[in-house]
This record gives C-alpha cells, sequence and structure tokens, in this order.
C-alpha cells in the first residue's frame, strides 16, 4: 500500500538495452499517487453512507415499532369473555370499562322470511300458465312493488325478475331444493321490526297465490330484546340488530341465542408489556447502532496512514465518529425519551384536587438510561419489572396514555372544559387560556395561546383561531363575572412523539437524507476529480512514451556511432 500511495521507483542508469516500458511504469506509479488517494478517500466517503444506511434501517425498523402503538385502539388491549358464548360474545376497544356485565337475552332480531308450502317439481315449471301478463306484489319496509309476470314465466323466472329489478328495495328472492323438488322463499336483507315483509294479496299467479295463510309459512321481522346488569327492570332493551354497540361504551356485542351469560372485560397487561418491551428494544437497537458507529477504542490497533487502505485503520476511531449528523440524531431521540410526552404535566396539588398526570414521563414507570460506565448496557434503556408492574396494576389506562394518547384534550381549570379540536390541524401541546366575563355574563377578552379566540356566546364557546392550537373549542362553564384564566392541554403519546420525530428523520428532506445527499454530493466531486487526473496521466503518459522513444533512437544512434569509433580506434591501433 505504501507503494500505491508513494509511487516508489528504483532505476539505474541509460543506456544500452534499458527497458524504458518499465521506466515510465515506474513514473507512471509516481504520477497517480493523487490519483490513488482520490480513490481511496472516496472510498472512505462511500463508508460513511453506508453506515448512514445500516442506521437508516434501524430507525425505520423502530418506527415500524412505534407505528404500531401510537394509539390508544393499539396499545391498551382489552378483552372480553364470556361465561355463554353460545348466548352473547363481545369485542372491545380501549374505552372499555372493566367489569362484568350481565347479558339476558329475550329474543334475537330476525328478518321477515316467506316460504311458499306447495313445492316444484322442476325450477322451469311455470308460475304464470294464462295468457295475459300477472303480478307479483310484495312490501317491504313500507315499500310496495308490483312485478309483472309475462306469461310462461318459470319458477326460476319469477326468481330472476324480483331480484333483478333495479328498484328492489332490499329484499331477495330465491329457490330452495326439498328432496327432488323445489319451492319459493323470499327474504327481506335487514333485520328489525321496521324491516316488514308481506306478500299482498293483490299477487295473482296461477301457481303462486297472494297472501294466504294456507300457503304461506311467515317468520316476521321482529326487534332483538335484552337486558344488561338486570336494566331495565320491566320491558327490554330493543335493537334491530344482534350486534349491539351502543349500550355499554368500548363493547360491541354479539348476540347469538336466547338466554344468560356474564362478560367480563379486562385489561391485556401482558399485551401491554409486549409493547412496552417491544418499544425499549427497538430504540436499544437504534442506541446500539449508533454506539458501534460513534465509538473510540483505545485499544484498537492502527496501521500507518502511509500503508492503510483507510483512514479508519489509521485511527481510533470508528466509522462516524464525531459526525455532527449522528450526534444530532442522538441527542434528539435522548431527549425525546427523557421529556414529558407532549401535552402532559407533573402532577400538583390545586386545593384538595390532583390536576397533571399520574404517569408524563417513561423514568415514572420504570423505563431509565443505564449510566453504570463499564457496564455492558451503558448507554441503553432498562425496565424495572417491579416498577412497571406497579404502574400497569395502578393505573394501566394512564400507562397506555403516556405511550399512546392520540389528542386527548384536558382542561386544568374548573372553569372550562375541553371540548374537541380539528384532527390534523389542532397540534398537540399545552396552550394558555384567558378570558372575562361581564356583569351581564358575556365573555369577553377571550384569549387562546396568546391569541385571540372566537366567542360564541349563546353555546358559551371559545374556538382558537390561529397557531398551534388552531381548532380547539373550549366550553365555559363559570358565567360568573370575574377575569379567568389557567390553561387546557392536547396530550401526545410517547409513541406519536418518536414516530413524528423518525418520520422526519426518514423523509427525503430528513436529516439522514441531507447527510447522505451531501455526501453523495462530495463522491461526485471527488469522480471528477478522478476523471480529471485519468485524463491527466493518459496524455502524461502518451508525452513520456514519446519522449522515451525518441531518447531511445538518439541512444541507438550514440550507441552506433560509439562502436563506428571503437571499430576505428581499434583499426589505428594496429597500424
Amino acid at each position: 500500500m505504501a507503494d500505491y500511495l508513494s509511487g516508489s521507483i528504483n532505476f539505474t542508469g541509460l543506456g544500452g538495452g534499458v527497458d524504458f516500458a518499465q521506466v515510465i511504469d515506474g513514473l507512471k506509479k509516481i504520477e497517480q499517487v493523487p490519483m490513488n488517494r482520490l480513490t481511496l478517500w472516496k472510498a472512505d466517503w462511500q463508508r460513511r453512507k453506508d453506515a448512514f444506511g445500516d442506521l437508516r434501517t434501524e430507525l425505520a425498523t423502530f418506527k415500524n415499532v412505534v407505528d404500531g402503538m401510537d394509539t390508544l385502539e393499539e396499545f391498551l388491549v382489552k378483552t372480553a369473555s364470556s361465561s355463554n358464548a353460545a348466548v352473547a360474545s363481545a369485542t372491545t376497544s380501549s374505552a372499555a370499562l372493566e367489569g362484568t356485565y350481565r347479558i339476558e337475552v329475550n329474543k334475537l332480531a330476525s328478518n321477515g322470511i316467506w316460504t311458499f308450502n306447495d313445492t316444484f317439481a322442476d325450477k322451469t315449471q311455470q308460475v304464470n300458465t294464462s295468457t295475459p301478463d300477472q303480478s307479483f306484489v310484495y312490501t317491504y319496509k313500507g315499500t310496495t312493488r308490483t312485478m309483472t309476470v309475462p306469461p310462461g314465466t318459470t319458477l326460476d323466472g319469477l326468481k330472476n325478475i324480483i331480484n333483478n329489478d333495479p328498484q328492489n328495495p332490499g329484499v331477495r328472492a330465491s329457490l330452495v331444493q326439498n328432496g327432488n323438488a323445489w319451492t319459493f322463499q323470499m327474504h327481506g336483507m335487514d333485520l328489525g321490526s321496521e324491516a316488514s315483509l308481506t306478500i299482498d294479496a293483490s299477487t295473482n299467479l296461477s301457481k303462486l297465490p297472494g297472501n294466504d295463510p294456507t300457503k304461506w309459512q311467515t317468520q316476521q321481522a321482529t326487534d332483538a330484546e335484552f337486558r344488561v346488569n338486570g336494566w331495565p327492570s320491566t320491558g327490554w332493551l330493543k335493537s334491530t340488530s344482534n350486534t349491539v354497540s351502543n349500550v355499554i361504551e368500548g363493547l360491541n356485542i354479539s348476540l347469538k341465542d336466547v338466554g344468560t351469560t356474564q362478560l367480563t372485560v379486562a385489561t391485556d397487561i401482558e399485551k401491554i408489556k409486549e409493547k412496552i418491551t417491544a418499544f425499549v428494544d427497538g430504540m436499544n437497537a437504534v442506541r446500539s447502532k449508533i454506539t458501534e458507529q460513534t465509538k473510540v477504542d483505545s485499544n484498537k490497533a492502527t496501521i500507518s496512514a502511509d500503508k492503510s487502505a483507510s483512514l479508519f485503520q489509521a485511527q481510533k476511531g470508528s466509522i462516524l465518529t464525531g459526525n455532527y449528523g449522528v450526534q444530532l440524531i442522538s441527542s434528539r431521540l435522548k431527549t425525546a425519551i427523557a421529556d414529558k410526552s407532549t401535552g402532559f404535566e407533573y402532577q400538583y396539588k390545586d386545593g384538595n384536587i390532583n390536576r397533571g398526570d399520574i404517569y408524563s414521563s417513561l423514568a415514572q414507570i420504570g423505563i431509565l438510561t443505564n449510566a453504570e460506565e463499564g457496564n455492558p448496557n451503558y448507554g441503553l434503556l432498562t425496565i424495572d419489572q417491579e416498577k412497571l408492574d406497579a404502574a400497569l396494576k395502578n393505573n394501566p389506562t394512564a400507562v397506555a396514555e403516556l405511550f399512546a394518547a392520540d389528542g386527548i384534550g384536558v382542561s386544568d381549570s374548573p372553569d372550562f372544559s375541553y371540548q374537541s379540536k380539528v384532527n390534523g390541524v389542532t397540534k398537540a401541546g399545552i396552550y394558555d387560556v384567558s378570558y372575562e366575563v361581564d356583569a351581564s355574563g358575556k365573555i369577553v377578552n377571550a384569549v387562546i395561546d396568546g391569541r385571540p379566540a372566537k366567542v360564541d356566546d349563546a353555546s358559551h364557546t371559545l374556538t382558537s383561531m390561529e397557531g398551534n392550537s388552531r381548532g380547539l373549542l373550549l366550553q365555559v362553564d363559570n358565567l360568573a363575572a370575574g377575569s379567568y384564566s389557567s390553561r387546557v392541554r392536547i396530550k401526545q403519546g410517547k409513541a406519536a412523539d418518536i414516530d413524528g420525530m423518525l418520520t422526519d428523520m426518514l423523509g427525503k428532506n430528513g436529516t439522514l437524507a441531507v447527510l447522505e445527499n451531501n455526501y453523495t454530493d462530495i463522491m461526485d466531486d471527488i469522480d471528477k476529480k478522478i476523471e480529471s487526473e485519468t485524463s491527466r496521466i493518459e496524455k502524461w503518459e502518451r508525452t513520456m512514451r514519446n519522449q522515451f522513444a525518441t531518447l531511445s533512437a538518439t541512444l541507438a544512434r550514440y550507441d552506433q556511432l560509439n562502436q563506428s569509433l571503437q571499430s576505428q580506434i581499434t583499426q589505428l591501433s594496429k597500424q
């Protein structure tokens, strides 16, 4: 490698028999030294860029983890078990409250079904055997449809006339095979008493008469009837569907049969711990990669710069030691871990009321950075399992919010309350609120986040119109004359905070992209210099070969003269 960089060459004298090609090759090594150094320099920049590619992979993997836990629905896993799943079962959302719910089902919701008692030997048997058109008339959900049935229409044809009706209000005709025969059936597609179905008496088909109770077997459309925890004590709750989602918050109940069951809702603590562990492991993978790429090893064996193939073989540091981009990424991630989640506040006393959040930082639930130098896990996150278990036992919802709050609004004042925000517009954060109520009860001088707010005295609401709080809607509850000020908080969990940061880092204008593009520009510039050097050396080599060819011819002439003189001297000495 020293020869590669120094271009050292040794040859003796000029004269007959000299290998000028070897001379030129030796001189060329000297001329190529700058280009060789450029080639090695470019390789070092490529190694740096490749290292950023490795870091990008770890960051993207971590982003996939936080993407899967940045909402309460994803993070706060709750389950509902049924003591008798044949009667009812349920699925849950994060809003479901833990506890037991007694479900008593008196009746299931059903749809209207009409089945013709007589059978037909074949689907091609005619239902209109007369000469003129006949009619099939039915009423569904208050809409009456009269189907014209031409002479010769078959049983299968009647089915198609009904089903292909462009104004079909929601019924389905079908043919049911009964042994070697077929019967006609018609049913409404919707459940509940409002979806009533009747085949009208004005139906006059030759082989399929209308509303004759002796000819039709019917199932009436009915509502589901059920009770929850014995309520109501008289009568029943009713539903047009056997799937009930508006009775118990966070529960989607499937009614399956008449009877009684008990639904038990519980938080799946183990699933939550799995997500927290995945979060810690993902962050540690990123930190480990950064440590690997930036560490300084005082025991590392180095090679002299003149003999090394890379700058990194001649130094104690690693490939990205001292790189400002990596330092920036590392610093931002460490700050995100140590800081409170956006919109969260440490708990404090306001008179006899606890305000703020039970948990607002990861350290409070046992997630800390190992600060023990010399420990193999130094600088990595650790989980105090005992402390985490205690936090999850105390308030699993508060732990879930710390990680996965997705725009939860909280007022820090008893005088006004949070109402709503505009998704994608109102940013998470803590906003100061102030306003006055005059003697007539009107709200004046309302300010949110330092900007005038819109006041609606009819609804007693304040709306932020500017800044990061734009779209925030507050309800003024205390209309007594006076001046009021406090804060409202829009909470965003740690996973969403870090997800946004990673999105920025990995984006086309993010930290990594900027550095990678800079390195690409540097390598492109080196390529141009290498190309220029290559061209220069090619010209130099042509010139040298021409000059040495001339030198060789000149030496040959002098050699001939020398031989001629030597011959003449020899002849003279013999005389």
